[in-house]
């Protein structure tokens, strides 16, 4: 009787094995380190007779140029030379290649093939090659083993287990986490979302958690899972009816698309081949996407508050404020170089650019920044020109590539090396936008500005590089690094700052504050006024550490913004919560145990009862979102810019 060939399964590799740094050109990898637990994983299942290979798209990047990457990270001699692929991945193609590697030195009937991957369009592809796929490394072997089908998870942490470490329970089994969600708003009563096997769901029944079983089995093999918030549902009350669940799942075939309701919204799994651009809520407000990305550091020790206690100025902040006693205070120099180089004549100029009201000599407009349109390429070749040219050889420039809906889509990120201390300050926006509210809207082909959603943003990362590199250039010695990052994605349910997140936090990067700059730019009705958004119901920890970042914008406002008043400050104190928690990049970051701030016009009712009606942007994800306050976004990015400074330098 012939022997069984051994499987073999194939691996993508950036955000399934590494963290994959890409150079500004696009033709070279700069950084691959391999995530903590991958090593372990591959060793694993070569120990079980199992043979590896990668199948990657590799881009413009040459073939050697990946091998040497994995080479230096110690991941190549994990894989067989025969079968590392690479190739685009949105067609059959390349997984019929691979398994034909795979089958040439094997007699018969061939292998079992197995693709790792954390794109659910491109596992479809490979399923319909002949392959096994699975959405996580460390689900790898129990599709292998074939035992029980995956599954779609809501897993409560009982009341009476509220007091337990049931983080480190969940990480002794074999699953995935998604997201973190709070179940009645208390951080004690908690939902994890996650992905794992029958087998598993059982075990956790036997530990004595609340496990919900959602959707089909073997759905989380080519469907994605997605929060819609229906905020139309929320504002009207319970009984009004006034959702909008019937007019968008009802009639039409994807009813059995939803999967759950929370009071959020409706958890949806959305497969393969299908776009979030098919499911738009009306009267949907900022933010109402999620994405639930795969991220074991959800559950690891500590994510409930990361940064270390008592680290850096913000904590500073916090004791000073608890003693009465002043804010920090900027040098005359730091407060002279702020104002001088975050200017609305400047800032109003990027939004130009990056809105497409204005084009540099050669090149299109940008008059869209969708994912799906040709003008989000051309704004991430912008970025990285842009960053390069401000760095003057000083800044580390480079992409995050990522997949989504079977999209290769790049974050772009500018690192200035930090000087000996400890810790990594990130100053963020995202630069994807959409007209999604316009009817009949073609992502592909119509016109999505963006240039206050978030165009602002962008321009006020610019602004607050532009004004960094000056205080570093005049001897104004700054301690930690600091990163200027543009998200992509965003508009999709914070994809980007997800996967961005995610794998900082299973590297262990020790970031000390992140300052998110979104929609700073919609200001018509005096007297103006601004946002900051700190709250975080899951972690009272992580909620007071944001708070402490909101505090040193407040604090250094009237420093170099004198126009702007006194912020609006949500907390997520007050009983209320906050309005913006879950709905901008920052909360990306919360949720790996990370302190980070919101920015923003005056978007949201409150806080408080007394607070004055806000001032949110009519032209929201509309074609008509064409121009700023070119002045008041300047004073809020010179406001957070001052305070990301003042974390990096003291």
């Amino acid at each position: 009787m012939a022997d069984t060939p051994c499987p073999v399964a194939f691996f993508d590799i950036g955000n399934t094995l590494a963290r994959v740094r890409v150079s500004p050109d696009g033709r070279d990898i700069t950084d691959l380190t391999p995530f903590p637990d991958v090593p372990e994983v591959l060793a694993a299942l070569r120990g079980r007779g199992v043979r590896l290979g990668v199948l990657s798209d590799r881009g413009p990047i040459p073939a050697d140029r990946v091998d040497t990457a994995l080479d230096r990270a110690g991941l190549l001699t994990f894989f067989e030379k025969p079968l590392i692929r690479y190739g685009p991945k949105n067609s059959t193609l390349v997984f019929e290649q691979a398994a034909a590697a795979a089958a040439a030195d094997t007699p018969g009937s061939g292998p079992r093939l197995l693709f790792v991957g954390e794109d659910a369009a491109e596992r479809a592809f490979a399923r319909s090659a002949g392959f096994l796929v699975a959405p996580h490394p460390s689900l790898a072997q129990r599709v292998l083993d074939g035992t029980a089908p995956l599954r779609f998870l809501r897993v409560r942490v009982p009341q009476r287990g509220a007091g337990s470490d049931w983080r480190a329970m969940l990480r002794e089994q074999p699953l995935v986490p998604l997201h973190l969600a709070g179940n009645g708003g208390s951080p004690q009563a908690v939902e994890v979302y996650a992905v794992a096997d029958a087998a598993t769901a059982l075990a956790l029944d036997d530990l004595g958690f609340s496990v919900d079983r959602l959707g089909e089995a073997d759905e989380p093999l080519t469907a994605d899972l997605y929060l819609l918030r229906d905020d139309r549902r929320a504002e009207n009350g319970f009984g009004s009816a006034a959702g909008n669940a019937t007019g968008l799942f009802g009639g039409n075939g994807s009813a059995g698309r939803v999967l759950s309701s929370t009071e959020e919204g409706l958890l949806v799994a959305i497969p393969a081949g299908q776009s979030l651009e098919n499911f738009h809520f009306g009267g949907a407000r900022h933010g109402h996407h999620l994405k639930l990305l795969a991220s074991p550091a959800l559950l690891a020790p500590g994510v409930d508050g990361r940064s270390p206690t008592g680290a850096g100025p913000a904590a500073a902040q916090a004791d000073l404020a608890a003693a009465g006693l002043p804010a920090p205070e900027l040098s005359a120099a730091e407060r002279n170089l702020l104002v001088r180089h975050i200017t609305a004549e400047q800032l109003g100029r990027d939004v130009a650019r990056y809105s497409g009201s204005e084009r540099s000599p050669g090149e299109p407009a940008i008059d869209s920044r969708h994912i799906l349109h040709p003008g989000n390429a051309s704004a991430v070749r912008a970025l990285v020109e842009d960053l390069t040219a401000i760095g003057g050889g000083r800044l580390t420039v480079g992409t995050q590539r990522f997949v989504h809906e079977g999209r290769p889509l790049e974050s772009v990120e500018a690192v200035l090396p930090g000087t000996g201390a400890a810790g990594v300050v990130l100053v963020t926006a995202h630069m994807d936008s959409t007209g999604a509210r316009q009817a009949g809207y073609r992502a592909p082909i119509d016109p999505a500005p963006g240039a206050d959603d978030d165009g602002s943003g962008v321009a006020g990362v610019l602004g607050a590089l532009r004004a960094v590199m000056a205080l570093a250039d005049a001897d104004h010695a700054h301690r930690r690094e600091i990163r200027f990052v543009f998200f992509n994605a965003e508009e999709h349910g914070l994809v980007g700052s997800r996967a961005y997140a995610g794998e900082q936090a299973r590297l262990g990067t020790d970031i000390r504050a992140v300052f998110q700059m979104d929609m700073i730019g919609f200001d018509t009705v005096a007297p103006s006024a601004f946002e900051l958004h700190a709250g975080f119901s899951l972690s009272p920890t992580v909620q007071s550490r944001s708070r402490t970042i909101a505090d040193l914008i407040a604090a250094l406002a009237p420093q170099v913004s004198p126009g702007l008043p006194a912020p609006q400050i949500f907390a997520g104190t007050d009983g209320q919560g906050d309005p913006a928690e879950g709905r901008s990049d920052h909360y990306s970051f919360q949720l790996h145990g990370y302190p980070a701030c919101l920015a923003s016009e005056d978007f949201f009712a409150g806080p408080g009862p007394a607070a004055p009606a806000p001032e949110p942007n009519p032209n929201y994800h509309l074609p008509a979102d064409r121009t700023v306050n070119a002045g008041y976004a300047a004073d809020i990015a010179r406001a957070t810019a001052a305070a990301a400074w003042l974390t990096v330098s003291r």
